[in-house]
């Protein structure tokens, strides 16, 4: 990753910081940043995944135990990814799959996370 590229990340992670969790929620927006930064360069770039973003996104899964968990955490990847430049939502929609796991939401600019119910 060159310079560039790599500030470019930094500063879309960064910029993720600044959602605010909603009151009652138990997960928290800056956990889900953390948890799932390391997929960052994957979503932009490709290649193989690292093993700290599948479990970061494994992580972040258990920590969504409720409905109310689950659409703050859509929410904030949401916002989150909207700000990530060249991030290609093709591959970031793979991500669960290639960890071994699955997602309840697709990642997309037009995903509705008020209607994500959590499943049983």
């Amino acid at each position: 990753m060159g310079v560039k590229e790599a500030f470019l990340v930094m500063l879309a992670v960064c910029s993720m910081f600044v959602v605010v969790p909603h009151v009652y929620a138990k997960i928290s927006c800056e956990q889900v940043t953390l948890l799932l930064t390391p997929c960052i360069p994957y979503g932009v770039f490709g290649g193989d995944v690292p093993p700290a973003c599948c479990s970061g996104i494994k992580e972040s899964l258990a920590l969504a135990n409720t409905t109310e968990d689950l659409r703050l955490k859509c929410q904030c990847v949401k916002e989150g990814a909207a700000k990530i430049p060249g991030l290609n939502y093709t591959r970031v929609n793979e991500l669960p799959a290639k960890c071994g796991t699955t997602s309840p939401y697709v990642v997309s600019p037009n995903t509705d996370c008020s209607k994500i119910t959590k499943q049983s």
